[in-house]
């Protein structure tokens, strides 16, 4: 499983880094959001799937259980925005309808429900892992099932 994290880390690097330079050249166009995002979030997503993977980057647990709560909450802005302000579903539905011009009623739904599959999907595997990576860091393998059970009993509570 740890060299599934290294792979991915090392892409969403590259992702990054390429997604950088025509975001720089296309300043004018960016929203608040979206800087916010590429300075800050998307950094702390970076960091977190390194540390996840490589252990590389160590800061105190309530630091990496900060940038988690954070981001948690910062990532439905951003999918937000992309979806109500920048028109990003009209522009995929425009793209995948000119690919599917000329195929007949069914093919043409079939592709486009397999689009559609395949851009929840992939936007999955752009979010959620490193939200996964900075829960591992902040908690460890400990189960999230685990720690929202009311049976939990906190190491404070024993020692009284």
């Amino acid at each position: 499983m740890q060299l599934v994290w290294r792979i991915y880390a090392v892409v969403y690097l590259v992702l990054f880094v390429a997604g950088l330079n025509p975001a720089l050249h296309d300043v004018a166009h960016l929203s608040p959001i979206n800087w916010i995002d590429m300075i800050i979030f998307m950094p702390i997503a970076v960091f977190g799937l390194w540390s996840s993977a490589y252990r590389h980057i160590n800061l105190p647990k309530n630091g990496w259980k900060i940038l988690l709560f954070i981001s948690v909450f910062w990532r439905p802005i951003t999918i937000g925005n992309a979806l109500l302000f920048e028109n990003a579903v009209p522009k995929y539905l425009g793209s995948v309808g000119t690919f599917t011009a000329g195929m007949r009623g069914d093919a043409a739904t079939a592709v486009m429900l397999l689009a559609l599959a395949g851009a929840c999907l992939g936007g999955s595997l752009l979010v959620i892992p490193p939200l996964v990576a900075l829960y591992r860091n902040a908690y460890g393998d400990e189960s999230l099932l685990k720690l929202m059970s009311p049976g939990r009993v906190s190491p404070q509570q024993t020692a009284s």
